[in-house]
């Protein structure tokens, strides 16, 4: 469980139907893009829709906004790290070699804080964190295995509170082996509008 990998990365997120809005779609699919990049599978929780495919892409339906426990069960099952992650970040394209990095120190889990842009100049040299929010988390098949068991059921993608609950978790879980890569500049998140929680 702690040999560094080389190469295989999955990630597990759910979408907003693009038709949402014009923002909705353009933030996920310039997120989209990045992913295609850098994982080697990518399972999204949603309707099949052709502007998010790709030969590495599974779709699975479901109702909007599923919750984080069915997300990480699938994580779980993954023959690789998994990363849980919102729609709408953007990945760094050396993602891979960063969580290297962290699974070559015996970490069996990570995050980090987003790095907000501007996206109408998709200026990433310049996005600073704005806040504490947690968009991103990668960890191991096993340590999602745990998270599936134990988190509270009512926690929704999307939502608040969900990722403070994972940060705690996995810190008082793995302790040491639970890191934060944010200096490494990992995911960028484009400032927007038009949240919806409907299940607050």
């Amino acid at each position: 469980m702690f040999e560094p990998y080389i190469s295989g990365l999955s990630a597990v997120a759910s979408f907003r139907a693009l038709d949402d809005s014009p923002e909705v779609a353009a933030n996920q699919l310039r997120a989209k893009r990045s992913w295609d990049l850098v994982f080697d599978r990518i399972v999204l929780f949603g309707d099949y829709d052709k502007r998010m495919a790709s030969p590495i892409t599974e779709f699975v339906p479901c109702p909007d906004f599923p919750h984080i426990s069915l997300l990480a069960g699938v994580a779980s099952f993954q023959q690789s790290p998994a990363c849980l992650l919102n729609a709408d970040i953007v990945v760094a394209p050396n993602l891979k070699e960063m969580v290297n990095k962290a699974w070559s120190k015996q970490a069996v889990a990570m995050t980090s804080q987003r790095l907000e842009f501007d996206p109408k100049t998709e200026d990433y040299f310049r996005a600073v964190v704005r806040d504490l929010g947690a968009d991103f988390f990668c960890a191991m098949p096993a340590v999602w295995k745990q998270v599936y068991k134990a988190i509270p059921p009512q926690f929704r993608i999307g939502h608040q509170r969900w990722d403070q609950w994972m940060l705690n978790y996995l810190w008082f879980t793995f302790k040491r082996r639970f890191v934060d890569i944010t200096t490494l500049g990992p995911i960028f998140h484009p400032k927007h509008e038009g949240r919806k929680m409907p299940h607050h």
